[in-house]
């Protein structure tokens, strides 16, 4: 009994989190004084964040992909060239880099509320009950999933519902068929990725928010991100339309699928966690008067936390002893455990810090050297509506040679800083480029999305971007079209008040 008996220790919470290199204080400082700078309108502590931003892309550059790298030097290349043009170059480069920290710590706090979606037992529970569903419904509710679990988990989404999908999709599932099993894989892999990506087009708890409300700040996001979501949904739906008119079929086999006990209500639980993060930003946003992406850069870890907090409080009370303070004690020790295992995910974070804050570099820095007007006389030879659906296949086409969304929306908002002179109405430009988003991340094999559901098929991105895909997107453009042409069309009084 008395090796039983332990030392007395600090408080586990105070206590350094073990792992954590110079280069995850360098980002936790960023999200921190991203927040002091948007929230208490502290401009120096937003330039303070743009140095640390960038010096925690300096000191993970030799751990970089080759892409990355490339990518970070272009990207700050390019933004420099704006910079030594500039009447106050270190004052632009300081602002520069604001935003690019502003980007960062917006993709941080994202990132907390996967890492608690990501060990959530309730998650995979909805994922199983979502694989179980028999053929007549399965696309459907896998493409629901796709896009409710992209919210909450990201890139995450897939790699769940992938993992699920092929354990269930046997090839004693399939009759021992072969091809009937590759046919599954196929059909339940494509609505996975074309739910998670229609995403991009609306969802508030996504980086599109943050990079097209800066490009175009004089944008209702508030009045489009319901529009974009109910043209998500008809993207979704023609989705499962593509899939039942072009799918082949297969007679043979067995309809084997795992069990399961669960109902519909338990997605409940998800959608009301992802509503009270909305709910939560919106009304922070609207009752202190800052934007929606500061609050939701604030609101997403606390609400991580909380979640990881519950979990860890399960964990806690399954041990021994049971007294309350014997609990804490060992809630304590869970919170620390996630802390450092946050911490040590960090680092690998690099890439898309590298795409979103030297994207977010580069905009204001060229923004601030393109003269007033220079693009005028171009953009005039064109109809104002035929700019904005241009938008959209400019992602799609600079999707597939690796460009990023966030860069091309990004100068997209530097060359036209104000689309009403160009007589394009701003909602009209903004909008564009969600669908736009949604649309080309649907394209690009290079993106995330398209690797992973690659690796799930075994096949390579390409084929799972444009091959099973051209049609989809075909069909998902045409509809993105009638949507951006009615925005367009709209009286620019009922956008006023977003």
């Amino acid at each position: 009994m008395l090796a039983s008996r332990r030392p007395v220790r600090s408080p586990v919470l105070i206590r350094p989190i073990a792992g954590a290199t110079p280069s995850a204080w360098l980002y936790l400082f960023v999200w921190v004084a991203v927040l002091v700078d948007q929230l208490l309108h502290v401009p120096a502590a937003g330039e303070a964040a743009g140095m640390a931003m960038l010096g925690f892309l300096l000191l993970e550059f030799p751990r970089q992909r080759r892409y990355a790298q490339v990518l970070f030097l272009g990207l700050c290349g390019i933004g420099l060239l704006g910079v030594v043009r500039a009447a106050d170059p270190l004052g632009l480069f300081l602002t520069a880099w604001r935003r690019g920290a502003g980007y960062g710590a917006f993709f941080l706090a994202l990132s907390s509320l996967r890492d608690a979606a990501e060990t959530s037992p309730l998650v995979r529970r909805c994922g199983q009950h979502l694989v179980a569903q028999p053929p007549g419904r399965r696309y459907a509710a896998l493409t629901g999933g796709g896009h409710l679990f992209g919210i909450i988990l990201s890139y995450g989404a897939i790699e769940l519902l992938g993992a699920m999908v092929m354990r269930a999709n046997t090839l004693a599932a399939a009759g021992g068929s072969a091809e009937v099993r590759g046919i599954r894989t196929r059909r339940m892999l494509m609505a996975i990725y074309r739910g998670f990506c229609v995403m991009n087009c609306w969802s508030p708890l996504n980086l599109m928010t943050a990079v097209v409300s800066t490009a175009v700040p004089a944008a209702p996001m508030r009045l489009l991100l319901p529009i974009a979501f109910v043209v998500s949904v008809g993207m979704t739906g023609l989705g499962w339309i593509e899939d039942r008119l072009t799918a082949p079929r297969r007679t043979g086999g067995t309809t084997a699928r795992p069990a399961t006990a669960e109902r519909w209500t338990i997605h409940l639980r998800v959608l009301a966690l992802v509503l009270l993060v909305m709910l939560l930003a919106e009304a922070g946003s609207l009752g202190f008067g800052l934007s929606l992406v500061a609050m939701i850069t604030l609101v997403v870890p606390l609400v991580g936390l909380t979640w990881v907090t519950v979990q860890g409080l399960r964990v806690a009370r399954r041990g021994e002893p049971r007294g309350a303070l014997a609990v804490t004690w060992r809630l304590g020790g869970v919170l620390r455990r996630r802390a450092a295992r946050f911490a040590l995910r960090i680092p690998a974070f690099r890439s898309e810090a590298t795409v979103l804050a030297g994207s977010g570099f580069m905009g204001v820095a060229v923004g601030n050297a393109l003269p007033a007007g220079i693009l005028a006389p171009v953009l005039a030879q064109f109809p104002p509506l035929l700019l904005p659906l241009l938008v959209p296949v400019l992602l799609i086409a600079t999707g597939q040679v690796g460009l990023n969304p966030v860069a091309v929306v990004a100068l997209l908002g530097a060359a036209m800083p104000d689309p009403a002179l160009f007589g394009i109405p701003p909602a009209a430009l903004a909008f564009a480029c969600m669908l736009g988003w949604g649309i080309g991340v649907n394209m690009t094999p290079m993106s995330a999305s398209a690797i992973t559901t690659a690796r799930w098929a075994g096949v390579s991105p390409w084929t799972v971007s444009t091959a099973w895909n051209l049609r989809y997107v075909g069909m998902a453009l045409l509809l993105a079209w009638a949507a951006i042409a009615g925005v367009f069309l709209l009286p620019t009084r009922l956008f006023i008040i977003g």
